[in-house]
């Protein structure tokens, strides 16, 4: 029993008559009958009652065709189903991803995911960066700084560069500051780098600012969270607090005052050999990291 010979019982039935259902189709009354016969006879019941005149169908047949009324568009969504998942990419893409670069690519990843049904994106969060790839078997990371190793592909993202910010609950109480002095007066949080050293020097592209501060972490997700719940006054890089400002939870401190960290490079070890989904995700992030707001660009880019 094919499909095709179901539709056409259908077809038969809407049209009246084996002749119509032949023209509307463009094959001889004879095959018409000769399938619907065999049709008739892999269910072993007469499904029409036939005479020289006129075609109707029997009891069985009446309510063989209100069944199939219903089961056959079912089934064709479901083979069209099947087919678009066959053609749709599969697979699991491992990103590794800088502490400042989660916040920002959470929504990019999601996005993607909506794309992408049978995609499954497993993150690795570390500051080392390329380093990582093979360690981890990573398809491609987030790296901010220089590269060493020119036996990767690097594609620039976007200029790193870290500002102040405050919440506003905490401008509310405490004032905005006007200059550098002013943060004198102020709490203010640093950052102690993977390696050891204390960011306790601003360096600003408009002077450097010699830090005194009461809290200090090793954790940029802490700093950001302190100051999200009113902690204080500390640098974070932008492409960490992109959501936050569109939503106001922080704003900005001495906006004309910025300091630069590096570029952001999205890092592979070659296209050869690399699955269809991880290309997709890399060309993805290159191409959804350029329509960023609030975020300054690579020159490379």
């Amino acid at each position: 029993m094919r499909i095709n010979d179901l539709r056409l019982f259908l077809l038969v039935v809407e049209l009246g008559s084996f002749a119509s259902a032949a023209s509307s189709i463009g094959i001889p009354r004879a095959s018409v009958s000769r399938r619907i016969g065999e049709l008739e006879a892999d269910l072993g019941t007469k499904l029409f009652t036939r005479t020289t005149r006129q075609l109707s169908l029997t009891p069985t047949g009446e309510n063989y065709h209100q069944q199939l009324m219903e089961i056959i568009p079912r089934l064709e969504s479901l083979n069209e189903c099947v087919k678009n998942q066959r053609n749709m990419p599969t697979g699991t893409v491992k990103l590794g991803l800088v502490g400042e670069a989660d916040v920002l690519t959470h929504n990019l990843l999601q996005d993607f995911l909506k794309n992408y049904p049978l995609i499954t994106i497993e993150t690795h969060v570390s500051n080392l960066g390329y380093h990582d790839i093979l360690n981890y078997g990573l398809d491609a990371c987030i790296h901010i700084g220089s590269i060493k190793d020119n036996s990767f592909i690097a594609r620039p993202l976007m200029r790193v560069s870290r500002k102040l910010y405050a919440s506003p609950d905490y401008i509310a109480t405490y004032g905005m500051p006007t200059s550098l002095e002013d943060l004198n007066q102020h709490a203010l949080m640093i950052y102690r780098k993977q390696n050891g050293e204390l960011e306790d020097s601003w360096k600003f592209n408009l002077g450097e600012y010699r830090v005194k501060s009461r809290v200090i972490s090793n954790s940029s997700h802490y700093v950001r969270h302190a100051i999200l719940n009113g902690a204080g006054i500390s640098l974070l890089a932008e492409l960490s607090v992109v959501e936050h400002l569109r939503l106001g939870n922080l704003v900005e401190v001495l906006p004309e005052y910025e300091v630069y960290v590096d570029d952001a490079w999205l890092v592979y070890p070659s296209r050869k050999g690399m699955t269809h989904a991880a290309r997709l995700l890399i060309d993805s992030l290159i191409q959804e990291a350029t329509k960023t707001p609030n975020v300054t660009l690579s020159q490379n880019s």
